[in-house]
C-alpha cells in the first residue's frame, strides 16, 4: 500500500477471466446489434432515409434499392434483413421495356472476419434470401437472384468495422498505468496488442482483444494487512482520492449528459454519491488490522459504473459509442492485469488518470483531475437538479457580517429578517425559548419554497414537512452555529457535514456552494431539504419504499436513511442485517419524526434540556 502512495494510484479491480496461459490477456469487448446496423448506415444504406443503391445501369432499366436495416443474430451468423424495390427490363433504343417490377424483403447472412492486422473487422457473405412482402419466394426471378449475388454480396462484404483507434488508446495508455521500472517488457505487450477473435453472440458480436503480459511466473509472495497509516501517508491518500473522486465525477457527468433517459441518469447520480459516501467513511476509518479499503471501494464502483456505460451507447452514433466501448475496454484490461498480478499492482499516474478520462470527452478543455468545491452549473443539469441555489452575499444595508440571500430570493421566499437573526446565533438553554420558534419559521418557509418547486399531493406534502423538520433534529438540534473558546463556528462532523442539516461537503462538491452551507444558516437549510426532496421523490417514491412495506410513513424513514448514508442505504431501515450502529441512527430518527407527527414540533427543546411544553407552540401546530 505504502508503494503506491508515493507513485501514483492503485486501481484494485477483479473480476474478468484471464486465459488459459497465465500471461496472456484477453478482454472481451460487446458490439451490440444496433452499433452493427449504424456502422451498416454509414458505410452502405448512405442515401436519402438510409437507402443503399445497390444495382443501378445506365439506361435506368435495371435496379436495385435497399432500405431499413434491421440487424438480428442467427446462430455463428449475423442475419441482415432489409426492405427492397428492383425493376428488371429490356433496353430498347432510348426506351425500357419492363419485364418486373419488385418489392419485397431480401435476407443476407453473414459471419465476422478478422483482417489481416488484427485491428478490423469484416464480414464474409455466407448465403442470402429473396421474399416477396408475404415472406414468399414465389415471385423472384432467376436475374433479380443473379443481381443480389453479384452486386449486394459485394458491397455488403466491404463493410469494416475499424478498431486501429481503440488499439491506439490502449497502446498511449499501458505505460501510464504499469510500473515505471517495467519499461522494456512495456513494449513487448505494447507490440502484441491486436484482435484474437470475433464472433456472433446473441446480442450483436463479441469481438476479443488479446496481448501478453510477460514475466508473470516470479513467485507472489503473500499479502498481510497493511498497517494503519501515518499523517504525512494519510494526507497523499487523500490526495491520491481526491484525484479518484475528480475523475469518477468528470466521467459520470459526461455520461449522464448522453443519456435523456431520468431512470439511467439517476443511476449514475447513486453511483457517484454512494462511491463519495465510501471514500468519506473510508477516509475516518482507518484503524491497525484492518483491510486496506481501496481495492473493495474501486471494484463496487467500477461493477456498478461497467453496465450503465455499456447501455449508454446503445443510442449513440458509432463514433460516440467507440469512445466509450473504448473507455471500458481499458478498465477491463485494466482489472485483468490487476488481477494476474496482485502483487504490484497497477501503478497509475496522474497522466494515466487524465488519459483514461478524456477517452470519452477528448475535446473536453476542463482537467479531469480538477478537484473544486466551486458550484458546476453543468453537474447539477446533468442530473435534474435544475439552476445553482443563488449563493448568500453579505448585505451592507443591515450592518452585519452576515451572508445574505440574494435579490434573486424574494422575502416571500425566506425572511432575510430571520436569518439576520439566526446567522452568529450559536443557542444555550437560556435563549431557546426565543431561539427555536424562530427556526420553526425558517424551515417552515424553507418547506414552502422547495413544495412549490416540486408538487406532491397533500398527504406527502405533510410527510415531507415532518422529515425536514425531524432531519433537522436530528442532524443538529436545529443548530447552524455553535460555540468554541471565544468564536462562533459552524457545526461541523469529522465527515465533512456541516450546519443545520448536516449538508456534507464531500459527497455534494460541485452542488452547493461550500461557503453558504457554513455561514448562511438558510442556504444550509434550503441545500438539506433540496437533498431531502431529491431522496424522498426520485428514489423513496419512486422504489415504491411506502408499497413494499404498506406503512406510507416509511417513505420518510427511507429518504432519511439515503439522507444519511447515501443512496445505497434507502432500505436499510428494514433489513435485518443492518449494522446496530445504523439501526440505532433509524430508531432515533422515527422517534423524532413521530413526535413531531403528532404535533410536538419543539420537542427539539429536549436538546438543551428544556421541556417543550415550557415553549410557545409555533403557530398552526397541534398539541
Amino acid at each position: 500500500m505504502k508503494k503506491w502512495l508515493s507513485t501514483g494510484l492503485v486501481i484494485g479491480l477483479l473480476g474478468l477471466s484471464p486465459g488459459s496461459n497465465a500471461s496472456e490477456i484477453r478482454v472481451p469487448l460487446q458490439l451490440d446489434h444496433e452499433f452493427l446496423r449504424q456502422i451498416l448506415i454509414r458505410q452502405v444504406y448512405t442515401g436519402p432515409h438510409h437507402t443503399a443503391q445497390m444495382w443501378n445501369e445506365d439506361s435506368r432499366c435495371n435496379s436495385l434499392v435497399l432500405s431499413n436495416p434491421q440487424i438480428s443474430s442467427a446462430g455463428p451468423q449475423i442475419r441482415l434483413l432489409s426492405e427492397g424495390k428492383a425493376k428488371i427490363g429490356t433496353p430498347i433504343g432510348n426506351r425500357c421495356i419492363p419485364l418486373l417490377d419488385w418489392k419485397g424483403m431480401i435476407e443476407v447472412f453473414q459471419e465476422p472476419v478478422l483482417g489481416p492486422q488484427l485491428a478490423t473487422v469484416s464480414f464474409r457473405t455466407v448465403k442470402s434470401n429473396i421474399y416477396n412482402p408475404q415472406g414468399g419466394k414465389n415471385l423472384t426471378t432467376g436475374k433479380l437472384w443473379d443481381g443480389v449475388k453479384k452486386y449486394v454480396h459485394p458491397k455488403l462484404s466491404q463493410v469494416r468495422i475499424n478498431l486501429h483507434p481503440l488499439l491506439a488508446e490502449l497502446r498511449s495508455l499501458l505505460p501510464l498505468v504499469l510500473p515505471q521500472q517495467e519499461g522494456p517488457q512495456i513494449q513487448t505487450t505494447l507490440h502484441s496488442l491486436a484482435l484474437t477473435e470475433a464472433q456472433t453472440t446473441p446480442a450483436g458480436m463479441r469481438v476479443t482483444l488479446g496481448f501478453t503480459l510477460p514475466d508473470l511466473s516470479h513467485p507472489q509472495t503473500p499479502t498481510s494487512p497493511e498497517p494503519a497509516l501515518s499523517p504525512a501517508e494519510l494526507q497523499r491518500w487523500k490526495t491520491t482520492w481526491r484525484h479518484w473522486d475528480a475523475f469518477l465525477t468528470f466521467v459520470i457527468k459526461h455520461a449522464a449528459a448522453e443519456s435523456t433517459l431520468k431512470e439511467l441518469r439517476l443511476t449514475l447520480l447513486e453511483i457517484l454519491l454512494d462511491a463519495r459516501h465510501d471514500i468519506g467513511k473510508a477516509l475516518t476509518s482507518s484503524t491497525p488490522g484492518t483491510p486496506d479499503p481501496i481495492r473493495a471501494l474501486f471494484l463496487s464502483t467500477w461493477e456498478r459504473l461497467s453496465p450503465v456505460l455499456r447501455r449508454l451507447t446503445l443510442n449513440m452514433s458509432n463514433e460516440r459509442a467507440l469512445r466509450y466501448l473504448t473507455f471500458i475496454t481499458a478498465s477491463d484490461a485494466l482489472k485483468i492485469i490487476d488481477q494476474l498480478r496482485p502483487v504490484s499492482g497497477l501503478d497509475i499516474s496522474t497522466d494515466g488518470l487524465r488519459r483514461l478520462a478524456r477517452t470519452i470527452a477528448p475535446q473536453e478543455q476542463q482537467d479531469p483531475l480538477s478537484y473544486s468545491f466551486k458550484v458546476d452549473p453543468s453537474l447539477r443539469r446533468s442530473f435534474g437538479l435544475g439552476p445553482p441555489l443563488p449563493p448568500p452575499q453579505e448585505n451592507p444595508d443591515l450592518g452585519l457580517s452576515h451572508w445574505f440571500w440574494r435579490s434573486a430570493w424574494a422575502a416571500s421566499d425566506i425572511d432575510q429578517s430571520l436569518i439576520a437573526r439566526l446567522n452568529q446565533w450559536a443557542p444555550t438553554s437560556r435563549d431557546i425559548g426565543t431561539y427555536l420558534p424562530i427556526v420553526h419559521q425558517l424551515l417552515d418557509q424553507t418547506t414552502h419554497h422547495l413544495l412549490h418547486r416540486r408538487q406532491l399531493e397533500p398527504q406527502m406534502q405533510s410527510l415531507y414537512r415532518w422529515l425536514l423538520l425531524a432531519t433537522a433534529w436530528q442532524e443538529s438540534c436545529w443548530r447552524q452555529f455553535i460555540k468554541q473558546g471565544d468564536s462562533i463556528q459552524p457545526i461541523r462532523s469529522h465527515a465533512g457535514s456541516v450546519g443545520l442539516m448536516q449538508v456534507n461537503q464531500n459527497v455534494w462538491r460541485g452542488f452547493y456552494d461550500v461557503n453558504g452551507l457554513n455561514q448562511n444558516i438558510a442556504y444550509n437549510t434550503k441545500a438539506g431539504g433540496e437533498i431531502l426532496m431529491h431522496y424522498l421523490v426520485d428514489y423513496a417514491i419512486r422504489k415504491g419504499e411506502h408499497k413494499k412495506t404498506d406503512n406510507f410513513h416509511n417513505l420518510a424513514r427511507a429518504a432519511y436513511a439515503a439522507y444519511n448514508g447515501g443512496p445505497r442505504h434507502l432500505s436499510r431501515y428494514r433489513k435485518a442485517n443492518t449494522p446496530k450502529s445504523l439501526r440505532r441512527i433509524d430508531a432515533f430518527f422515527w422517534d423524532k419524526y413521530q413526535t413531531i407527527k403528532q404535533g410536538n414540533e419543539l420537542a427539539v427543546a429536549q436538546c438543551f434540556g428544556v421541556e417543550a411544553s415550557s415553549l410557545q407552540s409555533p403557530p398552526g401546530t397541534r398539541k
